[in-house]
């Protein structure tokens, strides 16, 4: 979202001229003839690169195939605002912005889907076919009105479900994960990871407001310090670096709710460091669950 008001003509370059409905602070230095932006278009490899980590962590510890779809979800959402910065054109910016949408449904259909076991997933059809069916409105009402801010309502909104959902499946008095040692352990992992991924994915978007809040200053000091040093100073460039680096933790976060609730908590080991990742310690056996632990006490 951006209340900047472009004074000067845009440029026009190999891509043409510019037709996306956003305006930043960054907007004015088309530095290349072939890349509108170099610094928001190559600040989206970090999205491809820790998704294709993430994929390969969650198969080399045989997690579920969810958070494949997870973290490929991260890195198309890379690879679409590679795209929109490079060109800066209306249909690359929808490929930027409605991935970010179907991405989070599907983290949302991960998390509320953890019914014990594989075999019997909560809701039945009907969980994924109403989560689409919200995607699919969204993405209409927005090809449609083509306001930037319904799109940015919609995913914000999206987001503070599943942040919340996750939040009560934790912490609700009659949670699983307060019932047994092992599980009170795993929900303090979870809860880290839900922490360090929001604070850093809302200090992003509280640079991206720094950026255009005080766009003029800041032109200013970059046309000062001239550049490469006038890098640090791209609040949008920053904005993509700590989304997906937030981002990234609430997934490992999602890993962890997700695993504890239809496996056991004894079946996997949480490692923090600067990206950290879930290790698989046992293999799933549907005889031996959290909630099946939880009812054998309770006879």
């Amino acid at each position: 979202m951006s209340w900047i008001t472009e004074v000067d003509p845009l440029p026009v370059g190999y891509w043409g001229p510019i037709t996306s409905t956003l305006l930043w602070c960054e907007r004015k230095y088309v530095w290349s003839y072939y890349v509108a932006e170099p610094v928001n278009t190559f600040t989206n490899f970090l999205f491809i690169g820790m998704a294709l980590y993430g994929m390969y962590l969650v198969h080399r510890e045989k997690l579920p195939l969810r958070f494949i779809g997870c973290y490929a979800g991260l890195g198309i959402v890379g690879v679409g605002s590679f795209l929109f910065h490079m060109t800066l054109k209306h249909e690359a910016q929808l490929g930027d912005e409605l991935p970010m949408i179907w991405a989070s449904g599907f983290v949302t259909y991960s998390v509320l889907e953890n019914a014990p076991g594989y075999r019997n997933p909560r809701g039945g059809i009907l969980l994924p076919l109403g989560i689409i069916g919200v995607m699919a409105w969204i993405t209409y009402a927005y090809v449609t009105n083509g306001n930037p801010v319904f799109h940015q309502v919609a995913y914000a909104s999206i987001f503070a479900y599943t942040s919340i959902r996750s939040i009560i499946m934790l912490f609700h008095p009659k949670s699983e994960f307060a019932l047994t040692p092992e599980a009170r352990e795993l929900r303090g992992h979870a809860r880290a990871f839900q922490k360090s991924g929001l604070i850093t994915f809302l200090f992003g978007f509280f640079l991206w407001n720094v950026d255009n809040i005080f766009c003029a200053q800041l032109r200013a000091a970059r046309d000062a310090v001239g550049y490469p040093l006038a890098i640090l100073l791209e609040g949008h460039g920053w904005w993509h670096v700590f989304t997906c680096y937030g981002a990234f933790h609430l997934l490992v976060a999602a890993e962890i709710i997700v695993l504890g609730l239809k496996e056991h908590p004894t079946n996997i080991r949480v490692h923090y460091g600067l990206i950290p990742w879930v290790e698989r310690v046992k293999p799933f056996d549907p005889n031996r669950t959290l909630a099946a632990e939880i009812a054998a006490k309770g006879k």
